[in-house]
């Protein structure tokens, strides 16, 4: 013990470590893609499911089911942030219309004042987004309306591009509803295991049911992506 220094330091408060890697810029074909290649990925569960409950493994089977809706979310979320940072470095540079959401972005000072001193300002907004909603969950309705509002993607026009239906009030209702239900189910499975606060009895969970989720969710991004890709 002799020699060893114990004495306290003051601790040092407000300071984020950068990033070792600098967060890729992808083009909005990428970020499609990374989307299709997870979806298909989750897609290949479906084998593993039937194998299980083939074998007279039921419950096993629907678990399965059940980790297949977590990870369609998982990555719902993941391209909605892929998304928000493509979407808001384009009005960054001027390449798009600024959301009037955007022009209320509120940026702490220690963040602008690593602004003033990073030699690339483009390169810098890129990486402060990517910390800013690296945290965020954007799958709730409200949390996911706001987003794509902020970033320039109508909320409106996107559920009426991806729920066609009698009328633009019954695609955006029916876009809620569908949005909002998928995300409690997520929730519950990922919280309570599918049982029932009530009853502890889990919920039931069928191929059919898995597969709607698949396609709500898919429509819901191609909506997305047209919009964007429209804009530019």
């Amino acid at each position: 013990m002799a020699g060893r220094d114990i004495s306290l330091t003051p601790r040092v408060e407000e300071v984020r470590e950068p990033s070792a890697t600098a967060p890729v810029q992808f083009e909005l074909a990428q970020i499609k893609e990374h989307f299709d290649e997870s979806l298909n990925s989750i897609k290949k569960h479906f084998s593993v499911a039937e194998e299980l409950m083939n074998g007279g493994k039921e419950d096993e089977g629907k678990n399965i089911y059940r980790s297949q809706i977590v990870f369609l979310e998982a990555i719902l979320d993941f391209y909605l942030h892929e998304m928000s940072k493509y979407c808001l470095y384009k009005m960054f540079i001027g390449e798009w219309r600024k959301s009037e959401k955007y022009k209320k972005l509120q940026i702490p000072i220690t963040d602008v004042e690593r602004a003033l001193d990073a030699p690339e300002y483009q390169t810098w907004f890129f990486h402060y987004l990517n910390q800013r909603f690296s945290r965020d969950v954007l799958l709730s309705v409200e949390s996911m309306k706001d987003q794509l509002n902020l970033i320039g993607i109508s909320w409106t026009a996107a559920l009426i591009k991806a729920y066609p239906a009698n009328s633009e009030n019954d695609s955006v209702n029916w876009g809620k509803n569908t949005i909002r239900q998928l995300f409690d189910r997520r929730n519950m499975i990922a919280h309570q295991n599918d049982r029932s606060h009530e009853s502890a009895v889990q919920n039931p969970i069928t191929r059919e049911y898995v597969e709607e989720c698949f396609d709500n969710v898919e429509c819901l991004v191609t909506a997305i992506h047209t919009i964007a890709a429209e804009k530019g």
